[in-house]
């Protein structure tokens, strides 16, 4: 049989309705065609629920016949508790049994015929009732780490940590310095902090920030400060409370929100629940099993073998199931999720979530929604959300209750994959095709889209390692500008909430951390990639078609991916405003050579965004443009 002979594409309508995530207890209808050359005896939808591993069956209708092609359909309704259906066919024919399913087990849309059970495709099955706040899809995030973005006032020293490095001058690159078992024995800190990030707020408004993501800022021994001393207290080095509450209200006065980041999974060894270095006025968990704190560590030989995030004996891993710590986190009168809602911080960033109980998170959520029905749930989550499996177990990211919204890393894999050529523009519109049909509606217009973060190499420093070996230092320089403006176009244009990380737009470069961690530049910016995201916010800030109008992705070329961004009848998809556009963004990832592209589409005038003065018109309904190399260009259909 030819693979043709059978096919079924989960990204058309007209073969799965309807598209994507289902609410629960929704009808969806699978079609699958079949070449009439082959006697049929029956075809059979097997459905399986991920909660259960229950598999069911259902004999499909034929419904149509063709153009040499024999329809088959049936319409199974979803169940009433979320979770994952997986789904694939059986087709009997007179001397054989074949089976259509997902050619990859990673990607949707169409199938191929297998003479064995084959990959499913997915429905993730949700409830409609949980919605992600209308502001953060609309969102605009800058991430921060805090001792690297601004000093504001003089660094009191005697506030730092006593194996603290204090650079002399802010220019300094990171470093950490070692012991001879690779342990990091002195930090090193610049001394940004709260009230310089207040100081910038005009700054950041510039760029069209509208939400400010920090990296902890609760009192800690490191300058990462993954590794909570006190998660009542602020780090000394970067404030007060009251410095945090002045940055909220202030921030709040320009309509930018701020996220602190909420790391959960461990504390520090030192720090005053485990307390093993004898620096805090407590009883830890590591001096006494009679601490308060004993119960929230796991110890195989008491005190020196317990459970530690990836084996760092400086973070000591805390029990998630735990009740006393999870009142302590979320429940009791001054818990810490309570303590700090009363300061008027309402969003939060996750960190390793995927090492919290999807139990923990829904009191978080439960929490924070309870004082704040706006208030984000942000979780770290590198993979697919919708179908993550951690510590054996399905994650309910997704499903409605756990999370707003997750940290899109699967989205910029396949930027960079994209960019390195290991992955051509028919792949990523098919991956991205998949994200879009195993995200819930509500979600992935809520990702948090990224170049670069805290935990990867800087998108500049990515980009010059893919660089033709034949190009000059200034050739180079340039493209790799190019291809920075072309990809965070890419990015602002997309569904979801774009994320800049603290001096991308400046020309920061950095590869590994500590490298990626470098100062802010000021007064030494490249002012080409500023002007650039100053404009670029303010472009997502004033087409609502970029933040939450509809989204359809096409490939018209190898090298070239491109989408289309629209409200419909001056609607767009969520928040109702009266807005009448469309938008249009293409990209040549090509270095070397201008590519003409040839795309279907309604007639009429489409203007560059940044250059008014360019106009394409589209004629008898095809709309011809040639990109330059690596050039991204947005259009809008003028009225």
């Amino acid at each position: 049989m030819r693979q043709k002979d059978m096919y079924h594409n989960s990204f058309e309508e007209s073969y799965r309705e309807p598209f994507g995530a289902a609410p629960k207890g929704s009808p969806v209808t699978l079609k699958i065609d079949i070449s009439d050359r082959y006697r049929v005896s029956h075809v059979i939808l097997h459905y399986i629920l991920d909660r259960t591993d229950d598999e069911k069956t259902k004999e499909m209708d034929l419904c149509s016949q063709e153009h040499q092609q024999v329809s088959y359909e049936a319409t199974i309704r979803m169940p009433e508790r979320p979770q994952l259906i997986w789904y694939f066919f059986e087709i009997t024919l007179e001397d054989q049994t074949l089976f259509y399913g997902r050619e990859k087990s990673y990607e949707s849309g169409e199938g191929q015929v297998y003479d064995h059970i084959p990959p499913s495709w997915q429905i993730t099955v949700y409830d409609p009732s949980y919605k992600t706040p209308d502001w953060w899809k609309n969102a605009t995030m800058y991430q921060i780490f805090p001792d690297r973005f601004y000093a504001a006032g003089e660094l009191e020293m005697e506030k730092a940590p006593e194996t603290s490095l204090i650079h002399a001058h802010w220019e300094n690159d990171p470093v950490y310095i070692r012991n001879e078992r690779g342990e990091v024995i002195r930090w090193d800190f610049f001394g940004g902090n709260l009230k310089g990030i207040t100081e910038k707020l005009d700054y950041i408004e510039g760029l069209g920030v509208s939400v400010i993501y920090l990296n902890p800022i609760f009192e800690a021994e490191s300058n990462h400060r993954y590794d909570t001393g006190d998660y009542h207290k602020i780090d000394p080095l970067l404030g007060t409370k009251e410095d945090l509450e002045t940055l909220i209200t202030e921030a709040a006065e320009k309509g930018i929100e701020i996220m602190l980041d909420g790391v959960f999974s461990h504390t520090g060894s030192n720090s005053i629940y485990f307390n093993r270095e004898g620096k805090y006025d407590s009883l830890g968990a590591y001096q006494s099993k009679n601490s308060p704190y004993y119960s929230w560590y796991t110890f195989h030989h008491y005190p020196d073998e317990y459970d530690a995030w990836w084996g760092v004996g400086t973070l000591p891993t805390l029990n998630k199931e735990n009740e006393d710590y999870q009142d302590f986190l979320v429940h009791d009168k001054e818990s810490v999720i309570k303590t700090w809602q009363q300061s008027g911080m309402k969003n939060w960033r996750l960190d390793v979530a995927d090492e919290l109980t999807d139990d923990l998170i829904s009191q978080i959520y439960r929490q924070l929604k309870k004082k704040d029905e706006s208030s984000v749930l942000l979780g770290e989550v590198w993979e697919d959300a919708s179908n993550k499996t951690a510590y054996g177990k399905r994650r309910d990211y997704f499903l409605g209750g756990v999370l707003d919204s997750v940290m899109n890393y699967p989205m910029r894999r396949l930027m960079l994959d994209f960019m390195k050529g290991e992955m051509d523009a028919y792949t990523v519109h098919r991956r991205l095709m998949t994200l879009s049909e195993h995200y819930p509606k509500e979600y992935f217009y809520a990702v948090m889209n990224m170049l670069s973060s805290h935990d990867v190499e800087r998108i500049q420093t990515m980009l010059e390692d893919y660089l033709p070996d034949d190009f000059s230092q200034e050739e180079a320089e340039k493209l790799i500008i190019k291809q920075i403006k072309s990809l965070s176009l890419w990015l602002y244009a997309f569904p979801g909430v774009p994320s800049l990380y603290y001096g991308d737009e400046a020309g920061v470069t950095g590869g590994a951390d500590p490298d990626n961690r470098k100062p802010y530049p000021w007064g030494r910016e490249n002012k080409e990639l500023l002007d650039w995201y100053q404009k670029i916010g303010q472009w997502r800030k004033e087409h609502t078609a970029l933040r939450t109008g509809h989204w359809k992705s096409f490939t018209l070329d190898k090298d070239v991916i491109g989408f289309e961004r629209w409200t419909e009848n001056g609607v767009d998809h969520f928040n109702g405003e009266t807005s009448n556009e469309r938008m249009l963004y293409l990209f040549n990832r090509n270095s070397r050579k201008k590519i003409e592209i040839n795309l279907p589409i309604q007639k009429g005038k489409w203007q560059h965004l940044e250059n008014k003065k360019r106009i394409f018109s589209s004629k008898n309904n095809v709309l011809t443009i040639e990109l330059e190399p690596c050039e991204a260009m947005l259009l809008r259909l003028m009225k």
